[in-house]
């Protein structure tokens, strides 16, 4: 097929971005076709497969930094992205260059035209993750720490043959393709656990879910960790990190607010889960480099008047209230938000309208984003005091007029939001 090679990064990106509703997914049949006509990288791959409504993203990097102190070459992939597309994956921390995505999406785009011509067309998901375990394959990473996009036994990650499975909270969320109870969902990221891989399962909120991994872990010959057995013990948590002993482990985090804990207990049992399958992992090496993961956008300081975190769902919100309702008290908290239409967005403004005092709702550029004025109405319904202003730029100089020279911005709902407030205020140093 004659077509242009693409000149630079951006090129390929704008290529595999124009195709995220251009074609449907069809189980793992498209993602193994495409898998196989670029040699199978996943094969190549020594994995760690991480699942879980929340708190997934955290897992994968406190592990991931773990393994990189402890000398191996590790390989990372996350979504979504927060503010360029390469930060979905990295090796050894470093996101990919641009050099080597262009040189890899190339031959991606050919590998999926040749498909085309026989009907099977990968999904845009499916084209990123296939490039990112080529790139960790060509760079012949140690461990590569994978999660999963969405749900668990239909998601494109699902190719991969990992050598242990974490699996996170589960929450409601994308009900329409995951199912509308958390047994369902449940079900949905248990698809990742494999015939006889050990596997860790964080503490859930029901024992009908908890019941669900049980079952499937014994069906499978899977040897099931379930962190409801073992829980964190001296748990101190302060306003920028947490410190706290489990399973023999004496452990230091600098991601704030207790469900981190929760997190890096479940990344902790995958690192137990590796020694018992004869990794080499230095205890001193590992609590040092768990203490030294980092994950933007997760309860993170900007400076002191501005705190950004990517809560999503109800149970992200419910997080993030914990974490206002302790860590600040008395100071005027003002969120600047906006959400995606299809969460659970007015629960969301009832868990919000509890812990702030004032709002302003944003419009995200994005297709799913809820109407600023649309959400701006659920958080007055709340009694929330609650403005609405689309452009993202004047919703942050009102937020700060509204906090005060004392008060918090508190940035939150969507890690989109997320993204684009973290870009905006590093480019312009903060001074928005």
């Amino acid at each position: 097929m004659n077509r242009t090679p693409f000149e630079n990064a951006a090129q390929a990106i704008a290529w595999i971005d124009g195709l995220r509703y251009a074609s449907e997914k069809n189980g793992l049949d498209n993602m193994r076709a495409l898998a196989a006509a670029l040699g199978d990288p996943q094969d190549k791959l020594r994995c760690v497969h991480v699942a879980g409504t929340n708190g997934k993203g955290s897992t994968c990097a406190l592990l991931e930094r773990m393994l990189r102190e402890c000398g191996l070459k590790t390989g990372l992939y996350t979504s979504p992205y927060l503010m360029r597309y390469s930060e979905r994956m990295r090796v050894n921390g470093e996101p990919i260059g641009d050099a080597d995505f262009t040189q890899l999406a190339e031959r991606v785009r050919e590998a999926a035209e040749a498909l085309a011509e026989r009907g099977i067309k990968p999904t845009w998901f499916e084209l990123g993750t296939a490039l990112a375990l080529m790139w960790f394959a060509e760079e012949r990473v140690d461990a590569a720490v994978i999660e999963v996009g969405l749900g668990g036994r239909l998601d494109a990650t699902n190719i991969i043959s990992p050598e242990i499975c974490l699996i996170g909270p589960i929450g409601l969320e994308h009900t329409k393709q995951l199912g509308d109870t958390l047994e369902q969902i449940a079900f949905e990221k248990a698809g990742i656990i494999k015939p006889g891989v050990p596997v860790a399962v964080q503490r859930q909120q029901t024992v009908s879910v908890r019941n669900v991994f049980r079952d499937i872990a014994r069906g499978r010959g899977a040897a099931l960790c379930d962190l409801a057995e073992r829980i964190p013990e001296n748990v101190s948590c302060h306003a920028r990190g947490a410190e706290f002993d489990y399973n023999g482990h004496h452990a230091r985090i600098a991601l704030a607010g207790r469900h981190q804990v929760d997190n890096a207990c479940l990344a902790l049992a995958g690192l137990d889960l590796l020694r018992e399958k004869g990794w080499r992992l230095d205890e001193e090496k590992a609590m040092r480099g768990l203490e030294a993961a980092v994950w933007p956008a997760r309860l993170e300081w900007l400076d002191g008047r501005t705190l950004i975190d990517g809560a999503h769902n109800a149970h992200g919100a419910r997080a993030l209230a914990e974490y206002v309702r302790e860590f600040l008290p008395g100071r005027r908290v003002v969120c600047l938000t906006g959400m995606m239409k299809d969460k659970d967005t007015d629960e969301c403004a009832r868990i919000l309208a509890g812990m702030a005092d004032a709002a302003v709702a944003t419009q995200i550029d994005y297709p799913r984003a809820l109407p600023c004025e649309a959400l701006a109405a659920q958080l007055n319904a709340h009694g929330l005091s609650a403005e609405a202003i689309a452009d993202e730029a004047r919703a942050l100089i009102r937020a700060r007029e509204l906090a005060g020279e004392d008060g918090v911005v508190l940035i939150c709902g969507s890690l989109y939001l997320a993204g684009d407030m973290r870009l905006m205020l590093k480019d312009d140093g903060g001074r928005l």
